[in-house]
Order: structure tokens, then sequence, then C-alpha cells
């Protein structure tokens, strides 16, 4: 709390004292802090209805807030009730904070209470953000390419550890849970697709359902998504917490280039990482299928191998582990743009990294549908 006190102190305090001496001069003595002030200490205002009054505040000897806020709370009473106070008068130090907390009460005051938006107005603001957002994003992905074009200039390196750091911790780490999941989904098609099968008498073209649907779609997908939420997530957290710290501008300041020092790294072990998870993943959601169509549908694993073999195309395999090179590439660049977009606040690294995973599923769906068309044009089967 901040306290002026106009001469030395003393073990009792002097009480704070308001007269009214003749020509309507309230003047204010004594000692205006939290320890001495009173309620009972305001103006009588119906003495002064219709009247001015001015406060003469030279005498006082010492004041804190408390005391100023006291004095505030007379002057806005006087103003509510139509008495018009005409002069303020105190000592420098006195007068200095009563200009700082008239400042901070107007600062206050001009804060703009945002009133509620209809439906319209709504969906207008978030198609701004959506267009802003997607700009930004574009440009981000512009610097990226620039970077990595002229990554091999001679006045540039790579951070290797960086890229090291990346594969361990969104390849290595990933292996189990993303091969878990992917094993599960496949027994999961096995076992809702059994049914079907078996009812038309077609059970050895469980085969091909899984092989087309595994390999070519759900794997690298369910892949993609699983590492978005898992290190997508953590790229932009950490980026997010140099940029609170502020380290992203002392990298700046020493000519160091974020974009290459943090950004590159990370995509090109994202992009190395995931397409070896999803080879990964394939095998287990695959294994899956095969143990329990077996007992499901009398498919043996020898024929379930050597139907894979002989009726569905390596190309739903390369399609699979090419479309998880884009993938990748979407994680590691939006975790990095929603990285370097945090403010410092803590609040601003959930909301981004919540903001990372969420664009970064949206960006795979939507790139994983245009592939689709895409493919179907080209007649890649």
């Amino acid at each position: 709390m901040y306290r002026y006190a106009s001469r030395g102190s003393k073990n009792e305090f002097e009480k704070a004292e308001l007269a009214i001496s003749g020509g309507n001069v309230a003047v204010l003595s004594g000692e205006w802090n939290w320890a001495t002030i009173s309620e009972n200490i305001l103006v009588n205002v119906n003495n002064y209805r219709g009247k001015s009054i001015a406060f003469d505040g030279r005498k006082i000897s010492s004041i804190d807030t408390t005391g100023m806020y006291f004095i505030h709370r007379m002057l806005d009473t006087l103003e509510a009730n139509g008495i018009k106070v005409s002069d303020v008068q105190f000592g420098v130090e006195a007068q200095k904070l009563f200009n700082l907390t008239t400042e901070s009460r107007a600062d206050k005051s001009e804060v703009a209470v945002e009133e509620p938006k209809n439906g319209l107005e709504v969906i207008g603001v978030a198609f701004a953000e959506v267009w802003h957002t997607s700009i930004q994003l574009l440009a981000f992905f512009g610097q990226l390419c620039y970077a990595l074009v002229t990554m091999f200039k001679r006045e540039y390196s790579l951070y290797v550890q960086g890229v090291v750091d990346t594969i361990s911790s969104a390849g290595v780490q990933g292996i189990f849970i993303s091969s878990t999941l992917c094993f599960l989904i496949g027994v999961n098609l096995t076992y809702q697709m059994a049914p079907q099968f078996v009812t038309y008498g077609a059970n050895i073209y469980v085969v091909n359902f899984l092989g087309i649907a595994l390999l070519r779609e759900v794997t690298p997908l369910l892949t993609a998504i699983i590492v978005a939420g898992r290190s997508g997530s953590a790229i932009a957290a950490s980026i997010g917490t140099m940029q609170v710290q502020e380290e992203i501008d002392a990298l700046k300041t020493m000519g160091i280039s974020p974009i290459r020092r943090l950004v590159l790294p990370k995509v090109i072990g994202m992009v190395i990482a995931l397409p070896i998870l999803t080879m990964l993943a394939d095998v287990a959601s695959m294994f899956g299928g095969m143990i329990f169509a077996g007992p499901l549908m009398g498919v043996n694993p020898d024929l379930f191998l050597s139907r894979l073999q002989a009726n569905v195309s390596i190309n739903n395999f390369w399609i699979g582990i090419f479309k998880s090179l884009f993938f990748a590439w979407i994680i590691a660049m939006v975790g990095c743009f929603c990285g370097f977009k945090v403010k410092s606040n803590a609040d601003s690294v959930g909301i981004q990294t919540t903001r990372s995973v969420v664009m970064s599923i949206c960006l795979i769906i939507i790139v994983d549908a245009l592939f689709a068309i895409l493919f179907k044009a080209l007649g890649v089967k």
C-alpha cells in the first residue's frame, strides 16, 4: 500500500478529522490512513444541497491509499447528490497520490463492457479469425519452405540434435501406443465385419477389406491423429513456453533464426518418424485382423497372408506411407505455428496447445480427403 507521511514516525496515531470552516470549505487534518480513519468522517450532504464546497487537505499530516479512498468516496457522494466540489487542494506529495488515484479510477471507468453478439456477428467473427489464421499459416509455410530450400547453404547448418530429439520423442516413444491402438482397430474391424461376410459366404474377402481399409486409410489416419495429440501438442507447448520466457527473443537477439533452429529440425524429425510409425502400425493392425479372422471366419494365418499378397496391391501400403509424409509436415508445422502465437501468459500456452491439436486433426482429415479425390482422378489403385 502506498503511504505518504509529512513528518517523522511516532508511536501514537493522530486521528483523521474533517471540519467545515467558513465559506463552505472542508478542512482535512490529522492522519488519514487505515488505522485512524472512521466511517463517520463523511460530509453530511443534507446541509449543502444545491451549494458548492471546497476541500483543503494541506493540513493532512500523513495519508495512504485507504485515506485517499475515503476522500474519493466523499467526492463521489457529493457529486451524486448534486453538490459541486469547487476546489481540491493537498500538499505536494499528497497531491501526487490524489492525481495517481484519480487517473486509476478514470482508466477503470473507461473499460467498455462488451455487449452480447448476435448469431450472425459470431459467425462473421469466427470466419474472419479462420481467414486471418489461414493467411498467417500460409506465410509461416512459406518461411519454412524457404528455410528448407536454403538449408544446405554454406552459412547455414542443420541442428541435428533437434532432429534426433524429435525422432525419439515422436517416433520411438510413440511406438507402443500407436501400434497397440492400431492392433485393436484391426481386431475391432474384424469383429464388426465378420457377421456380414459370414452371412453371404464371403469369409475370404475379409482379407481384401482389411488390406485396403487399414493400409490405405485407417492406419495412416489414426497414427497421424495419435501423434498430433501426443507430439504436436508437446511441440506447441515447448515453443510456447520458450515464447513466454522470452527465449525466442533471445535467439533473435543472437542472430539465430528460430525457424532454422527450432522449426526445421522438428519438421524433418517428424517426417522421418511418422512414416516409420505408420509402417509398424500397419503391421500391428493387419496382425490383429489376421489373429481373429481364424476363429471368427475360418481364415487361418497362412491363407490370410497368401490372400493378402495375391489380392491386395502393394500400392495401398505405399499410398498410406506417402500420405503420412504430408501428415507429419502438418503436425510439426502447426505445432510450431501455434507455439509462436503464444502470448506472455500461462493461459495462452494452454489455449494454443489445444488449438494446435484441433487444427492439425482438421488439416489431416482435409488433406486425406483431397488425396482420396486426387488418387481417384488419377486412377491409382
